[in-house]
């Protein structure tokens, strides 16, 4: 095949086919249209161009042509055409090089200056000719407008159908397809009561980690359907993931609430892969399509939008108080500085050992400012406010003691549930797995083994459920007994106890704190060697009170001398680790209130220059 626009200097240099899918879905199911591109090597080879010098450009595929930014092939191609090393670009046609006129343009440009010719499935085209070019011009114009026309329409489309809730979504594991296409809960019990439970430990607790944690400690899995092509939509169980859970929890679906539109793609960020533009989630109010009561809910809208809150407010960033930790700094995430209004950071909150933590205000300094604005120690800023806060939950305890006992035995009924239905399936699927082995022919050897080795599976995930079970039953016995109840009932009606119990942890203690105080407000400037402490309750009252800054010096922690005078005693006789199980057998402990190693023996004995300096026992 030969054409008059052909001519020997365009078959020395070599002919380049460009082949693009936008997407990987076209790539991996629009395979005529890939077929098609890669054809036009069979076209170039009839034009003239030897096998050896036809390359194929295909690394574009699955990236849209709306821009050349992040498509390397085209990028490549431009830079040989603008080095006279290709003589002809054959494409399908205009929209596979681009859909952008800036690029299509920029393109004939060069291919003009470099006399490189521009080829179809139907024709060729010398850009340094007047018609040529100007029909050129005008393919790529209507492929731009067909690609505008054709997103217009689809986006009108479905969002006509968002907005009547009719639109097609994939549905979240806990929801199904009724048989006239409205959204149905999960037959599966097991489904619908482990999201409710996972729903309800986060009101508990009010971190997503910790009910990850959670789960995993009782033994419970999360179910999910796979989205992947061979088992599309196949619901399994596997362990729970931090991941998973904060999915669960953003979702609104589980309101019975219909919701479109949650992201925006009107920002400048783009996939630095593909070129598309990445979204960012808009706030609840500016949601276009949000319709109610849609389909059965498994918590309120309400309790959404606290859990979206909550969530948001375990970010430890400047207008979130952050998740309670196990520091020592009791408020931390609500105390706030009295003077210039900012939020306090810890100061060597990181580590229980440190010995006095304090409340700083810096972000000032940060910022540019001479001076920091003002610290002090949480010593005895927290003692005044938990003295504050014990002293009002005094005439609420008889309510509180109720409620705790109320609590602790919905707790038990709750996991004593899920473990029943979880092992009441992996019976059910052991049942499906051997009826599947009953009815193969005992011939097939082959698929025999197969059905049995599964079978045997199901019966080894039985086995190791019924005995976890049975070690969940004696831990945390299932019913409790009249004493339980009575002193799970005395301890609630004495709060001091609770928080001064060594079982109670810094966390906990934290938590029991946001329950009642919205923030603390700091003034250490006013009145020199005091501080001025404002609480503010979550029932809108206000408490002042006024509180000693610490001495200098004061609050350093020693070993004891009772412990110090005992091992200088005991130090030419015994070992290190002998020593310390004699302080620990007679009640002595650290300076940190720790039962003795052999490593705080040797560090006093070193200290005070006694001893070999290592321990007896290590040779």
């Amino acid at each position: 095949m030969s054409n008059a626009k052909i001519h020997s200097t365009h078959l020395e240099r070599k002919a380049c086919v460009y082949v693009r899918q936008s997407t990987y879905m076209q790539v991996m199911h629009h395979q005529e249209s890939t077929e098609l591109q890669y054809n036009l090597e069979a076209r170039a080879a009839a034009l003239g161009w030897p096998q050896s010098a036809i390359e194929i450009i295909d690394e574009d595929q699955g990236r849209s042509g709306t821009t050349s930014e992040h498509r390397s092939g085209f990028q490549r191609l431009m830079v040989d055409v603008s080095m006279d090393k290709v003589g002809i670009v054959l494409m399908l046609d205009a929209s596979r090089l681009a859909r952008n006129n800036s690029d299509w343009h920029r393109l004939i440009e060069i291919c003009g200056l470099s006399r490189t010719l521009i080829a179809d499935a139907g024709a060729i085209y010398d850009p340094r000719e007047p018609n040529d070019r100007l029909l050129l011009g005008v393919k790529g114009t209507l492929s731009e407008a067909e690609l505008f026309t054709l997103r217009t329409r689809l986006h009108e489309g479905r969002w006509n159908k968002a907005k009547k809730g009719s639109l097609k979504m994939t549905l979240p594991v806990g929801y199904v397809l009724g048989s006239d296409g409205s959204w149905e809960l999960d037959p599966d019990t097991q489904v619908c009561e482990r999201l409710r439970h996972i729903f309800e430990t986060f009101r508990r607790l009010g971190v997503a980690r910790r009910v990850a944690y959670e789960l995993k400690r009782q033994g419970l899995e999360v179910p999910t359907r796979l989205t992947c092509r061979e088992n599309y939509g196949t619901l399994v169980w596997k362990a729970p993931t931090l991941s998973t859970i904060i999915r669960i929890l953003s979702n609104p679906v589980y309101t019975g609430a219909y919701v479109y539109g949650r992201w925006s793609y009107t920002g400048n960020k783009r996939s630095k892969k593909s070129g598309k533009a990445i979204g960012h989630q808009l706030p609840i109010e500016e949601w276009p399509v949000c319709i109610h009561d849609h389909h059965p809910p498994f918590i309120s809208w309400e309790d959404y939008v606290n859990n979206r809150k909550q969530l948001r407010q375990n970010w430890n960033q400047e207008m979130s108080v952050g998740a309670t930790r196990e520091g020592a700094a009791l408020l931390q995430g609500i105390v706030y500085c009295g003077v210039c209004g900012r939020k306090m950071s810890i100061q060597n909150r990181a580590s229980v050992e440190k010995r006095s933590p304090s409340y700083i205000c810096q972000r000032g300094y940060e910022d540019g400012d001479q001076h920091i604005c003002q610290s002090m120690t949480s010593r005895h800023v927290d003692a005044g406010v938990v003295a504050a806060f014990l002293e009002a939950l005094s005439p609420i305890q008889l309510e509180i003691a109720a409620r705790v006992l109320n609590r602790v035995e919905e707790e038990i009924s709750t996991q004593r549930r899920q473990w029943e239905l979880q092992l009441e399936q992996a019976r059910y699927e052991a049942r499906a797995a051997q009826r599947k082995y009953d009815t193969v022919d005992a011939e097939n050897r082959l698929v025999a083994a197969e059905l049995e080795r599964r079978w045997n599976e199901k019966l080894e995930r039985v086995a190791r459920l019924e005995q976890a079970y049975e070690k969940a039953e004696q831990e945390l016995k299932w019913n409790l007994t009249e004493e339980e109840r009575a002193s799970i009932r005395e301890l609630s009606e004495d709060i001091p106890a609770i928080w001064a119990a060594e079982t109670t942890t810094n966390s906990e203690r934290k938590q029991l704190l946001r329950y009642a105080i919205e923030t603390v407000q700091l003034d250490g400037l006013t009145q020199p060697g005091q501080i001025e402490v404002q609480i503010h309750w979550r029932s809108g009252t206000v408490t002042t009170l006024t509180v000693e800054r610490s001495a200098p010096g004061e609050g350093s922690l020693k070993t004891p001398e009772p412990a110090v005078a005992l091992i200088k005693e005991l130090a030419s006789q015994y070992g290190y680790d002998e020593i310390a199980k004699e302080l620990n057998a007679r009640g002595l402990r650290s300076a940190f209130g720790r039962p003795f190693t052999k490593y705080h023996v040797g560090y006093v004995c070193r200290r005070e220059g006694i001893g070999r300096g290592k321990p007896r026992d290590e040779h």
